[in-house]
């Protein structure tokens, strides 16, 4: 498709006027701006010098410029435009409200406008343009909003370009015009395009997109997209309703949920784009017909490379009439292509098996052998498609070629129905030159400043790396694995770029900042008498723990709102205090040993007690039963009742048990929360380790492995979506998170000490950690990404739970003295309450000197800071494109003459502050005399 980039054409008369508008009392034209374009005439050029405008001005003369004198946004700012004149541009300004270009109102709709243009302004509020032709909108940055285009409906150019939108978007609907999408930058925001013909997307980066996680999404339109980059959506391309004939080429999709998902949509062409790390790289749901997939590389997606399940289209069960045709792609995933017969449950439409009469999808893995380059690079035909796996056993990595064609010499059968006739097989791997791939992790995306983030390099095929944590040019680490601190707020681009000797890739991924909330934590000592309590949880107002008080120990709960501690049991029992008591609502279940044999304690069962009836039952009676965990009427355990430790679950409602792991391995430590149920699992390690964490949905009875590292897994725990556990990996324990919903894995602790035990509730996880050489407990807040040591005393503090705000733990601080001359510890249970304050420090001023304002070139100068509020960051600006930057007092030397602005920007855990001097050194050329 050809693309025509506008051509704006201003008609300025001979009597064009330079008007000036400046409310500090200068010697301008005018005080408001309002009062500039009321006198103005076609052709004139008003000029605003720097000021805050509270002015909505309205702009109804044809032909007229309106320019921030300064050229910087930051500090001219107007309230609003409204743009109802032909041939208008707004350049340089700070915008609150909306910016609006549209006509007047006729009697029906409003009247056209064009040949427009918006430009190097900060919008606040965004910008709406309807039934505006032959206009631009460029090079602006959008804040909390975004720029929707609407109403084209004739002949027209409309470029939108190299603007920076954050948490917003981009919208063009009924549009049937040369519409150019082009070098955008859009973080935690995507582009929406309903009902437009001929519209161009072009070399966009997308990241976290808006529309219910839509990265780029298409309903009733016709479009070309071209060298975009879409990440962390949850689908990256979105094809809805009547969305037909679109051209994808050259576009990168990566880690998102789906990369590209076509519903009721047809004749569309992807081409040589790259779709790897997401969970599905393409669906095909629905009822598309005659999607071509050529050219791609499909690589290392999570469940699927493609995924199929055409169904019918509407009530009537008509059969599928297109033909879905791949071939010359690159496959390199665990299962690339899926046709899908009723297994997956996450779509989008009813399932509803096809019925062409074959009973079968019509699908072409191939096509027919051509002469010509393949994607492979040197292979001579073109016919299907390269199958690989990470592991090295994909088809095409070990099917034979013996006559050098670069097709297989046996045909891949990818399932029952559907056959690759022509394989891609590799050429020699002497003639193949190996280019690098750019690709790195990171712990956390964003988090309150000081923040510090952990990137770990990912790349493939490198020989050399270069990271740039904030894309300002400076190598900043040639590490690995490397940890960098953002310690002002604001959003950045990493840079990873990786060499070897063919060549260079980079990847870009963004990183957000903010300033740091302050805490409040309130530790309450809920036990203190000389007895030992331990291993406690708690739910709502509710904490139980054991206590040996009597002699030895019983379960205890005591009442935060009555302030009153009951004893729930009062057997001559044994328990295993490793493995404490659970609470949901007013049920708490245990592990309880009782004597068969006396003097045995050979018998463990599960009991439970009902806090409101103030009765006990027992759940078990295998005798073997182990770590129970209660979630609503239901309760799980490991039962070693087989042999084996094996988990069970029974259902107080229906007083059901049920055997949920059958093979031969250990499974142990369950956690609940809904439907799911998680544990440790040996199945792939010798004896009990390694273990991995393993989990089952009761409401589709289907178990998922979680982790498949080869280090040791435990102690899970779950809440929502959200399974966290210790983990080995790194040659000591850490503790990892697996968001279900996103299927991705987060590392959460990244000090060298242990961390163990984590507990986790809503946004909050807890764990033991040993960084302090003695166990304390700290919080990890996942929606803020702050941890918080919640306990700094010599002591140890063990069994962390936590619900809402309120983390309990065992505490061994307290001792007291035995027979006049022995110390005793004893064991108590703590509580912390963690709640929001308000900061400790107040906001930074910025200030600062220098030893000398003026010279010759090169002029040396000493900048100091003089600034107030106690800040433990600054950045200095010399005004001739040179910072520095974590520098208390700075030395600078100017080596041309002019006059040069200096600021200095400080940050403190509260805020930053900025202080500019305008012009505050002059050089001069050096005197040769």
């Amino acid at each position: 498709m050809a693309i025509t980039f506008l051509t704006i054409v201003f008609c300025i008369p001979a009597a064009a006027r330079e008007i000036t508008v400046d409310d500090n009392g200068s010697d301008a034209d005018y005080i408001l701006i309002q009062e500039a374009v009321n006198s103005s005439s076609s052709g004139d050029t008003i000029i605003v010098y720097p000021g805050f405008y509270n002015e909505s001005l309205d702009i109804v003369i044809d032909n007229i410029s309106v320019l921030s004198e300064s050229e910087h946004p930051e500090d001219t700012a107007v309230r609003a435009f409204n743009i109802s004149a032909n041939n208008t541009t707004v350049n340089g300004f700070r915008i609150n409200e909306e910016l609006i270009l549209r006509g007047h109102k006729s009697d029906f709709w409003y009247d056209n406008i064009a040949n427009c243009t918006v430009k190097n302004n900060i919008l606040e509020s965004g910008i709406g343009a309807g039934r505006c032709y032959n206009s631009s909108i460029e090079k602006n940055v959008i804040l909390n909003s975004g720029i929707h285009v609407y109403d084209i409906d004739k002949p027209s150019d409309f470029l939108i370009s190299d603007n920076l939108v954050v948490n917003g978007d981009i919208t063009a609907s009924h549009v049937y015009s040369n519409c150019i999408l082009l070098n955008n930058t859009l973080l935690n925001g995507g582009i929406g395009v309903s009902e437009c013909y001929g519209c161009n997307i072009l070399n966009n980066y997308i990241s976290n997109g808006t529309f219910n996680g839509y990265g780029i999404v298409f309903t009733e339109s016709s479009n070309e997209v071209q060298n975009n980059t879409i990440i962390n959506c949850t689908y990256g391309v979105f094809l809805g309703w009547l969305t037909g004939n679109n051209e994808f080429y050259n576009n990168t999709l990566t880690s998102n949920g789906h990369g590209i998902y076509a519903g009721e949509s047809g004749g569309n062409v992807f081409s040589n784009n790259t779709i790897s790390k997401n969970n599905i790289g393409i669906s095909f749901e629905g009822h598309p017909s005659d999607n071509l997939i050529t050219g791609n590389r499909i690589e290392l997606n999570r469940q699927y490379g493609i995924y199929v399940k055409l169904i019918p289209y509407g009530i009537h069960e008509e059969p599928y009439n297109g033909t879905l045709q791949i071939y010359n792609n690159i496959f390199n995933n665990n299962i690339s292509f899926f046709n899908d017969t009723g297994n997956y449950t996450d779509n989008y439409y009813a399932v509803i098996p096809v019925n062409n009469g074959a009973g079968v999808n019509s699908i072409e893995l191939n096509t027919t052998k051509t002469p010509g380059p393949n994607i492979l690079g040197g292979g001579p035909y073109l016919g299907g498609n390269y199958w690989a796996k990470p592991d090295g056993t994909g088809f095409s990595q070990n099917c034979n070629d013996w006559n050098g064609d670069g097709i297989g010499d046996s045909v891949y059968t990818v399932n029952a129905y559907d056959i690759d006739c022509l394989p891609l097989v590799s050429t020699s791997e002497q003639d193949q030159p190996v280019f690098p791939v750019a690709d790195f992790s990171s712990n956390v995306t964003g988090g309150y400043v000081p923040f510090s983030v952990l990137f770990t390099d990912d790349s493939q095929n490198s020989t050399s790396r270069v990271w740039d944590f904030d894309n300002d040019g400076v190598i900043d680490s040639t590490d690995k694995t490397a940890v960098y601190v953002y310690p002002v707020s604001g959003a950045y681009t990493v840079n990873l770029t990786v060499n070897n000797a063919n060549g260079t890739s980079s990847k870009l991924y963004p990183i957000t900042a903010s300033d740091r909330p302050q805490y409040t934590l309130t530790e309450a000592q809920i036990t203190t008498n000389k007895s030992n309590q331990t291993s406690p949880a708690i739910y709502g107002d509710n904490i139980v723990f054991f206590d040996d008080q009597g002699g030895h120990y019983n379960i205890y709960v005591y009442n935060l709102s009555t302030s009153r501690e009951s004893q729930i049991t009062f057997n001559d029992t044994y328990y295993n205090t490793a493995t404490g008591p659970a609470i949901y609502g007013d049920r708490v279940v245990w592990q309880e040993y009782r004597s068969t044999i006396p003097g045995v304690w050979d018998k463990a069962d599960i009991h439970m007690y009902n806090l409101s009836t103030s009765t006990e039952i027992q759940i078990t009676d295998s005798g073997q039963a182990f770590c129970p965990d209660i979630y609503g009427d239901r309760i799980v355990w490991t039962d070693i009742r087989n042999g084996k430790a094996d988990i069970y679950i029974y259902d107080l409602s229906t007083s059901k048990e049920t055997r949920i792991t059958t093979n031969e391995s250990y499974q142990g430590d369950p956690s609940i929360y809904g439907d799911k149920v998680v544990w440790q699992d040996s199945r792939n390690g010798d004896g009990h380790n390694p273990t991995d964490i393993y989990m089952y949905d009761l409401s589709t009875s289907r178990e998922i492995q979680i982790t498949d590292d080869d280090s040791d897994q435990y102690s899970p725990d779950i809440y929502g979506d959200r399974i966290v556990w210790a983990d080995w990996r790194n040659r000591g324990w850490d503790i990892y998170m697996y968001n279900i919903s996103t299927s991705r894995e987060t590392r959460i602790t990244i000090d060298k000490g242990s961390q163990e035990y984590p507990a986790i509730y809503g946004d909050k996880i807890a764990w033991v950690d040993s960084r302090n050489n003695n166990p304390d407990i700290y919080i990890y807040d996942l929606s803020t990404h702050v941890e918080t040591r919640i306990t700094s005393n010599n002591s140890a503090q063990l069994n962390p739970a936590i619900y809402g705000d309120r983390i309990v733990w065992t505490d061994c601080r307290n001792e007291y003295k035995q027979n006049d001359h022995l110390y005793v510890t004893n064991k108590d249970i703590y509580m912390c309450t963690v709640s929001e304050a308000e900061p400790s420090l107040k906001a930074p001023v910025a200030d600062f000197s220098a030893n000398t304002t003026s010279g010759n070139s090169p002029l040396k100068v000493l900048f100091a800071d003089r600034s107030t509020g106690e800040p433990v960051y600054w950045l200095w600006d010399f005004g001739d494109g040179i910072y520095s930057r974590h520098a208390l007092n700075a030395t600078h030397t100017f080596t041309k003459p002019g006059k040069y602005d200096v600021s200095l920007t400080v940050t403190n855990e509260n805020s930053s502050n900025t202080k500019t001097i305008p012009e505050y050194i002059t050089v001069s050329a050096e005197n040769h005399i």
